[in-house]
């Protein structure tokens, strides 16, 4: 079971529903929603300090966190090319990285018997 943060507190999400939305709330309403984010907010957190730790660093930066919400809060399925328009934003290292990740599953995955000549 993942940690709980316990950064989203109740009242709070009681007060903005019924100052902000002018409505009232029942708590297992709220409760859900606070165990719901929870979750997802230690699964960001959780992202961003692997990808802070797989630069080297000890500090979660912007782009961490950035990438770390996109992974969890903005999954899209993408078109071909809104996937291509996405890769070829990344720099020529990146780029050759993703094309050597990419040409060895194709030769992981290649039927032997469709070889071209």
């Amino acid at each position: 079971m993942a940690a709980k943060t316990e950064i989203i507190k109740t009242t709070t999400v009681k007060a903005y529903i019924t100052k902000a939305k002018k409505m009232r709330s029942q708590a297992s309403a709220v409760k859900k929603f606070i165990d719901d984010f929870d979750t997802v907010i230690e699964a960001v957190i959780v992202e961003a300090v692997r990808l802070a730790k797989a630069a080297k660093r000890n500090t979660v930066m912007k782009a961490d966190m950035a990438a770390a919400i996109e992974k969890y809060l903005k999954k899209t399925d993408l078109t071909w090319d809104q996937t291509t328009a996405s890769v070829i934003k990344h720099n020529p290292t990146d780029l050759g990285k993703i094309s050597k990740t990419i040409l060895e599953w194709i030769s992981a995955h290649e039927n032997p018997k469709r070889k071209r000549k």
